[in-house]
């Protein structure tokens, strides 16, 4: 049992209508800890200070999912403007803020009650963000042209807005649609300098904030995406898409110093706290990178799949990890998740009472624990939904093991077992033919909470559960 910490990766779905998900590793033992289904189009992701929650922007949703990092669970999705982009958090855990292009704002999110409390409008388009170390200032890089805002974070406005370099209106770099960077800008940490990301270009913009200018252009790959700082040496690391590659930059002497080559199409990265290591999304894996010899660790593909691996953060987690624990998707046997998730309508929560009568008198309800849900595969009905090609009702019975831990009159920790029963019926799930096999097996995730509580005598219990169907998944045996 441990405190770790925790690497968090978003995946849209292959299909770009359909929700995508949330990969979670504990870091290091290098294992797939749980899938969290999340909006649609899920990319860049940043925690909240000290790891609590996990705030993700779903751009085909204009939403923001709200993770505990504890439960995995979603607690929360906060409508946003249309197609947000990069998300910046304050190192209070006060406030974050995300771009949102298409509608050309900032969205003002208190991290307390998780809602949006502003927007700041902007005539241009917000793209990369970075946060004074104060969280007074808000620097933003935008999509079209080469320019940067200054927002004031206390009154929620923009302060200044000052131009790198014109391009001509006729010139696709001038383009909104032809990103420079989506969220590729980083401060230094005396806040003196922004490095911004020129992906058309195949550079990286050194701005100095006192003279409003470029002090120094450095070369790197082709397409730069996103750049990181090295938490205690004066290096920056910035991932070359097309080149496959990451460039080591001296942020002293604003030169590249090192490439680390064999990386197909890298595209975000982050730091170990003490920057030992680097966390890189590349294609449909993850790769893990020693920033002291430059030489790749490890390769994770875990989920096997072909969706592509996006943004990546991490986190410590509050939660005492049992690591031999089953949790969602830690499985025993490889498995797909592109065949093995099923999209689907989620049903009602449903609530069941459940009494429970203690074998010793004055016994102490300590805890309830519940257990990973389990499909009676045999009561599976799989039916097609009328004139709607590729949508069929699923109905299955479902039982949710628990434990209650209760303490007797001597002090001592004792367990009850039992399980939750219920029946599912006509779950809107989509489904093509090919994947509609006679031995159809089906794993689900559920979420149980207690809403009520009672004490009808001292060795008795009486509780209210109330369940959420939270994923499903396919799963084909293996040979």
């Amino acid at each position: 049992m441990t405190h770790s910490l925790l690497a968090w990766v978003s995946m849209p779905a292959i299909d770009s209508s359909l929700p995508g998900d949330i990969a979670v590793y504990h870091m290091e033992s290098e294992k797939l800890l749980g899938m969290i289904p999340v909006g649609i189009g899920p990319g860049y992701l940043a925690c909240f200070p000290e790891g609590k929650k996990l705030y993700v922007p779903n751009r085909g949703s204009a939403t923001l999912s709200v993770i505990d990092c504890d439960s995995f669970i979603v607690k929360r999705t906060i409508p946003v403007g249309k197609n947000p982009q990069a998300l910046v958090i304050d190192s209070a855990g006060a406030k974050g803020y995300v771009a949102g292009p298409e509608e050309q704002l900032i969205s003002v999110i208190d991290l307390h009650k998780d809602e949006v409390i502003n927007t700041i409008p902007l005539n241009l388009y917000p793209s990369g963000l970075a946060l004074s170390s104060d969280g007074k200032k808000l620097y933003v890089s935008h999509q079209a042209g080469c320019s940067i805002s200054i927002i004031d974070t206390e009154h929620h406005q923009a302060a200044d807005t000052f131009h790198l370099k014109d391009y001509p209106k006729n010139s696709p770099l001038s383009s909104p649609d032809l990103a420079l960077s989506p969220v590729g800008l980083a401060l230094s940490p005396d806040g003196t300098l922004l490095y911004l990301i020129l992906s058309p270009e195949n550079r990286v913009s050194v701005v100095d904030l006192g003279l409003r200018g470029e002090v120094a252009s450095i070369p790197v790959g082709r397409n730069p995406q996103r750049i990181a700082l090295h938490p205690s040496r004066p290096l920056a690391y910035v991932t070359n898409h097309d080149s496959d590659s990451i460039s080591i930059i001296s942020t002293y002497e604003h030169q590249v110093l090192a490439t680390i080559p064999s990386l197909s199409a890298p595209r975000e990265l982050t730091l170990t706290p003490e920057g030992s290591q680097l966390w890189v999304t590349n294609g449909c894996q993850l790769t893990l990178i020693d920033t002291e010899t430059k030489a790749i660790i490890s390769t994770l593909y875990a989920p096997l799949s072909v969706q592509t691996r996006q943004g990546v953060a991490i986190s410590e987690s509050h939660r005492q990890l049992l690591l031999s624990e089953v949790l969602p998707c830690n499985t025993q046997r490889p498995y797909s998740f592109v065949t093995e998730k099923l999209y689907f309508k989620p049903p009602k929560p449903f609530d069941l009472t459940i009494h429970h009568q203690f074998p010793i008198p004055a016994a102490i309800a300590e805890g309830l624990i519940f257990e990973e849900a389990e499909v009676k595969h045999h009561s599976i009905s799989i039916l097609p939904i009328p004139l709607r090609p590729n949508y069929h009702h699923l109905t299955f019975s479902l039982r949710i093991p628990y434990k209650i831990i209760y303490r007797d009159e001597q002090n001592q920790l004792h367990e009850l077992k039992d399980a939750i029963h219920h029946v599912l019926s006509a779950v809107e799930t989509h489904l093509t033919p090919s994947r509609i096999k006679q031995n159809f097996n089906l794993r689900i995730f559920t979420q149980s909470e207690v809403i009520g509580k009672s004490v009808p005598t001292p060795n008795s219990l009486d509780l209210i559960i109330r369940t959420q169907l939270v994923a499903m998944q396919q799963i084909h045996p293996t040979e």
